[in-house]
């Protein structure tokens, strides 16, 4: 059973920062539990222990922002994910480079190829961790996000990598679809 506890491990995901200001103080933690919820609204959620000091923040705040680092920027990933904000100042402690946000009070990581300003739509209970929602208001994109931006890549144990663009593989769908519907057409229709 402790290993379907572990499962995470084996899941490789993207990473990015979320970042909350709260009177004067900005905090930014390290996530690789997220995902786009919506095209329209525009949802995006992530998961985070009710534990962690970000969360208290954004409760506070009711908005975040979130930034996509490259795997050339991913020791950010290990420097703001494994010191709390508890303990002081993590992001002044680190330099970390930070731009003003459009809409959000909260600003965004300069260095990211990516980000986006949340205002937070909702919070679910999740097991030991709870999944935060928040709309999309503003996004900040580099030029060719991902031609240029090696997306950093989550492999556990404080391990990166990223995509390796020079092994895509692009589908024509048109040709795909219409062959399995002629397939399907061909056998005629059975109701399950």
């Amino acid at each position: 059973m402790d290993y379907c506890n572990r499962f995470s491990e084996n899941v490789a995901l993207p990473v990015c920062l979320i970042t909350v200001k709260s009177v004067s103080r900005v905090n930014s933690m390290t996530v690789a539990w997220s995902t786009p919820l919506s095209s329209n609204p525009p949802l995006f959620g992530f998961s985070i222990r009710k534990n962690r000091y970000t969360y208290q923040l954004i409760l506070k705040e009711e908005e975040f922002t979130v930034s996509f680092l490259s795997l050339e920027k991913s020791d950010l990933a290990v420097k703001l994910g494994r010191i709390s904000g508890r303990e002081g100042d993590k992001v002044s402690a680190i330099s970390l480079k930070l731009k003003d946000s459009e809409i959000v009070q909260s600003p965004y990581v300069e260095e990211a190829y990516f980000s986006m300003e949340c205002k937070l739509e909702n919070i679910f209970e999740t097991g030991d961790h709870d999944f935060v929602v928040g709309k999309v208001l503003a996004v900040h994109p580099s030029k060719n996000i991902l031609k240029e931006s090696q997306p950093a890549i989550y492999l556990g144990n404080d391990t990166f990598t990223t995509i390796d663009l020079s092994q895509v593989k692009k589908f024509e769908t048109k040709e795909i679809v219409a062959s399995i519907r002629n397939s399907l057409s061909n056998r005629g229709v059975q109701n399950d």
